[in-house]
Parts: structure tokens; C-alpha cells; sequence
């Protein structure tokens, strides 16, 4: 459910405070890949509602994230680095200023194909939490909700 219009304000993060959120992985009984992530827009979070967004970053030398569906539509902006995005059946090379459409219930997956540098992006849904973001696995592993 949305934030009530009294209730939505404008959010800006600082460097600063984008440093001091906290990191976030999957669980251990979750194989989603070697991905960590940073929430910085969720309702229930930040007075937001309509979003979701944050910041993602696949180490070097095999940091990815696996395959997998959601129901919500997604959008990548490559920040740093590059790397390979799968979508459905095709991959697209991305580097630093790529923006990334992810339909909705799309297979999609991403992976960093640097040796030295991390591959960070900003990740944005069309939700208002991201807990109500269910990763499906093409694996076949149980769903993971965050």
C-alpha cells in the first residue's frame, strides 16, 4: 500500500549517507549470486512510495547475479565498471552510463566481466518496497523474498 500524500517528501542521499547504509546480501540458504546492494528508496524505509532504488555492485573476478524473474518491472544505470546483462535470451554488454529496461517477469541476470574493478549500478523498481520484490530463481531454487 502507498505512503499517504502527507506523508511523501523529497529524499536526497549524500555520498556520506549512501557510505553509511547498510550492505546487503542473500541469505546464506539462498544461491543468488555474489551481489551485494545498498536500499536507499522503499517505502517503509524513507517516506517514499511509487520506487524503489538502490545500489548494486558485483565484485571482480565472478561477481554476478544469477537468473532469475520478478513480477516488477527493473531498470539499471551502470554507475562504474562493466559487465554482461542477460535478458531473456540475449546479452548485452554494458559499461559505465548503459541504462538497462528489465521488463516485468523477464529472465534477467547480470555479471561483471572486470578483473580489477567492481561493477556498481543503480537499480530501480516500479514498487514501493523492496520486500515486495520476490526473486524467482531460473534454477529452480526456492523464491527469495528480501
Amino acid at each position: 500500500m502507498s505512503a499517504s500524500p502527507r506523508s511523501i517528501r523529497p529524499i536526497v542521499f549524500t555520498s556520506d549517507a549512501i557510505a553509511a547504509t547498510p550492505t546487503e546480501a542473500f541469505s546464506a540458504d539462498v544461491d543468488g549470486g555474489k551481489v551485494e546492494w545498498k536500499t536507499l528508496i522503499s517505502s517503509g524505509r524513507t517516506p517514499s512510495d511509487t520506487f524503489t532504488s538502490g545500489i548494486a555492485t558485483c565484485a571482480p573476478k565472478g561477481g554476478h547475479l544469477k537468473a532469475h524473474r520478478h513480477t516488477q518491472p527493473e531498470m539499471y544505470y551502470i554507475i562504474r565498471g562493466r559487465g554482461i546483462v542477460s535478458i531473456d535470451d540475449a546479452e548485452y554488454e554494458v559499461q559505465r552510463g548503459a541504462v538497462v529496461f528489465i521488463p516485468r517477469d523477464a529472465e534477467h541476470g547480470i555479471r561483471n566481466m572486470d578483473e580489477e574493478k567492481d561493477l556498481v549500478w543503480l537499480y530501480v523498481f516500479a514498487t514501493d518496497k523492496f520486500e515486495d520484490v520476490v526473486y524467482r530463481f531460473s534454477d529452480n531454487k526456492p523464491k527469495a523474498r528480501l
